[in-house]
This record gives structure tokens, C-alpha cells and sequence, in this order.
């Protein structure tokens, strides 16, 4: 089976199945999507999803960023829901908040006003950050708990789930429910990995913008941090998961209202 679906106009939609579990079994291929916005698949690209058998959307993504980049419908039967986890730093979300017309200047910006200010001390550490900040905020829980208790009907399937780039949101929501059913570490963070050569060609192009607003070296290597994928960031998850809860079902019991019937009825639906 193939793990990244070319989907035309998209450049991050994959199946996250294939991959083995602890107690032997494998996840199902096409029952479980993950991606950038569907904002960007052109008519061709929707004539492509109309042929996964889609009944779900998640979309991480806030209500700024939904107006400026609406998904197009590509089938009136699929059920979207809106699962804001709100957890980006404060640098994130001055370029979500922008207009569209000029986010990316915006963006830079502000990283420009905090290279000046002499905080610009730790690139990786604002992403970082918000890793953290997806497991304890509580618009994050909410957010995730939701989508865990989606999974779980049985009638959700296929499900994708994405964000703006399906980096940061979707790779926590993707690491969560891949964990739950029992994918092992080194296979949540090969999962996560994909997404950094699926934007490879993406992350030159932004890079490309940004250095129409500045030649700062600095600057652009700071907000390179920002679209990159690294497995420091979603291993920054699954640490402090650990660290605090143990496991990543013992955090989900404990801080997203799953209970262990909801995980044996989505290892019932997803494993194989």
C-alpha cells in the first residue's frame, strides 16, 4: 500500500496505516488520513478525494485561518469538525492572525522586533514549547479528547485529520491516536518524519518569500525552525507525556476523558 497520496494541489496527505503494534498487529490502510488543508487541492485533487471513502474531517486549524482559507467541499456527506487546539506560541500566532495578504511579511516582522530585542536565544525552543503546550493546555485537551471520542464511533471511518501544513496539530493528534492503538515509539516518530520530506519543496518556497522581506541570516534561520520537522519536536511530546503520565494511554485516560473500552473499540476498528 502507499503511504503518501498524491493529491493534486496538496503536498502532505498520507495514510497512517501499515504500521506494526506491540501486540503483533498492524494498522489498516485507508481508514485513517492525515494532511495539510484541503484548501489547497485543486479540481482534480477533490475529484481524488472523492474516491477515499472520506466521512470525516478534523480540522485543527483556528477560525482566522478556516475564513482566510475555507476548505472547498468536496463531498456533502463528509462531517467536519472544528478542533481548535490553540496552543501556538506567541511568534506562531502573530502569522495566523495576519491577514492573508500579509502573514508572511507580518511574520517576519516579528521575529525581526525579536532578534532586537535580544530574545531570539533559542530557535527550536518556541516550537518546542508548543509541543508541551499540547499536552497541558486545556483547550488542547479539549480539542484532542474530542477528536479521540470521533475515532472512536464506528461510523467515523475514514477519518483525516489536518491542520494548515499537517505538521504541528495533526502530527500531535496523528502520534496520539497511533499511540493508543499501540504503534511503538520509533514508528510514531517515522510517521511524524514523513512530513519533513513531503514540504521539503513547500519550506524552500516560504523560505523564498522571507527573503523578499529580509536578508537577515538570523532571522531566517529562526523562522526555517518554524516549518521545519524535527524529531526533537513531536520526541518533546512523547517525553513529557511520559514523564508526567507514564504512558500515552495513561494520558489520554487521565487528561482526555478516554476510557479503555473507547481504545479496545478503535484497536476493534483500526487494527488488523
Amino acid at each position: 500500500m502507499q503511504r503518501n497520496i498524491p493529491i493534486s494541489g496538496m503536498n502532505n496527505f498520507r495514510d497512517m496505516g501499515g504500521y506494526p503494534t506491540s501486540d503483533g498487529k498492524t494498522v489498516k490502510w485507508g481508514k485513517l488520513y492525515r494532511s495539510d488543508h484541503i484548501f489547497n487541492a485543486d479540481e482534480k485533487g477533490l475529484e481524488q478525494l472523492k474516491t477515499l471513502n472520506i466521512h470525516t474531517i478534523i480540522d485543527y486549524r483556528s477560525d482566522d485561518e478556516i475564513e482566510k482559507y475555507p476548505n472547498p467541499v468536496f463531498d456533502a456527506n463528509v462531517k467536519t469538525y472544528h478542533l481548535d487546539p490553540d496552543a501556538h506560541a506567541a511568534e506562531l500566532a502573530a502569522q495566523f492572525s495576519s491577514s492573508k495578504d500579509n502573514e508572511d511579511e507580518n511574520l517576519v516582522k516579528k521575529v525581526t522586533e525579536q532578534k532586537e530585542k535580544g530574545l531570539l536565544t533559542q530557535r527550536d525552543g518556541i516550537v518546542l514549547e508548543q509541543y508541551r503546550n499540547f499536552i497541558h493546555f486545556e483547550k488542547s485537551k479539549e480539542a484532542f479528547s474530542k477528536m479521540l471520542h470521533i475515532a472512536a464511533d464506528p461510523n467515523a471511518a475514514a477519518i483525516v485529520q489536518h491542520c494548515r501544513g499537517g505538521k504541528d496539530r495533526t502530527g500531535f493528534g496523528a502520534m496520539l491516536l497511533l499511540g493508543l492503538l499501540g504503534v511503538e515509539r520509533k514508528h510514531l516518530i517515522e510517521d511524524y518524519m514523513v512530513t519533513r520530506e513531503n514540504r521539503l519543496e513547500r519550506n524552500e518556497y516560504k523560505m523564498n518569500i522571507y527573503r523578499t522581506f529580509t536578508s537577515d541570516e538570523t532571522v531566517l534561520a529562526y523562522l526555517l525552525s518554524f516549518i521545519d520537522t524535527k524529531p526533537d519536536f513531536i520526541e518533546a511530546s512523547i517525553d513529557e507525556i511520559e514523564k508526567s503520565y507514564g504512558s500515552i494511554e495513561k494520558y489520554a485516560i487521565k487528561e482526555l476523558n478516554v476510557t479503555e473500552n473507547m481504545i479496545n473499540l478503535m484497536k476493534q476498528q483500526y487494527l488488523e
